[in-house]
Formats: C-alpha cells, sequence, structure tokens
C-alpha cells in the first residue's frame, strides 16, 4: 500500500515538475493604455527660506513612471491606491490625488508633494 501511495505521489510530483497540467488556457484582452498626465506641488513648510520655494510642475508621466522627491525622509499622507512610496522614489499606480510629506535630516519638517494624476 505504501509503495503504490509512493507512486504516485512521484509521478504526480513528475508531472507538476515537468509543467504538464489541465488547466485551461486564460485569455485575456489588452486595453489602450494613455499616458496620465501628473501635476506635482511642492508646499513649503511655515517658516523655510529659499531656495525652497512653491512650484507646481506638470510632469509628463504614465502609470509605473519614476519621480524623485527632495528630503530625507518620507510619509504618504494619502493616496496609496495612487502613488507607491519607496524612499525618495514614487511610482504612479493609478488615478486620483495622493500627498506625500518631506521631512529633512534632522527631523524638522520640509514640505508637503501633492501629486494630481488625471487620465
Amino acid at each position: 500500500m505504501k509503495k503504490a501511495i509512493l507512486a504516485l505521489s512521484i509521478s504526480a510530483l513528475a508531472l507538476s515538475l515537468g509543467g504538464v497540467a489541465s488547466a485551461s488556457p486564460v485569455s485575456s484582452t489588452v486595453s489602450d493604455v494613455k499616458p496620465a498626465t501628473v501635476t506635482v506641488t511642492f508646499s513649503p513648510a511655515n517658516g523655510e527660506k529659499p531656495p525652497i520655494k512653491p512650484q507646481d510642475v506638470d510632469v509628463p508621466l504614465g502609470m509605473g513612471s519614476e519621480y524623485y522627491m527632495e528630503g530625507s525622509n518620507w510619509m504618504l499622507l494619502y493616496g496609496s491606491n495612487v502613488i507607491k512610496l519607496t524612499g525618495n522614489k514614487v511610482t504612479v499606480i493609478g488615478y486620483g490625488t495622493a500627498q506625500v510629506e518631506a521631512y529633512k535630516s534632522n527631523g524638522a519638517k520640509l514640505g508637503v508633494y501633492t501629486f494630481i494624476v488625471k487620465r
């Protein structure tokens, strides 16, 4: 009995490793993906002196595009369905509005980046 179970287990393992499967093929449709228009606004914290100044820039980014921010530390305030934050790198993943707060190396607030992603 043990030999029969072992033989079945080994043959099942061999089939799975060999890539033989009885799953039906999956069809997918690709929709027309258009680039997004991303407006990036930086608002400095109160008391910040030049060269830190408010900026409002239209950036030609699409889904999956990356934008690098200034500062030492960053915190996503809202919009985790719009952007993905990895260190100072923002990756556009959806449409909507998101905000990221930037901090100096001493922990003081540098300002807030606002990302508005439109179709």
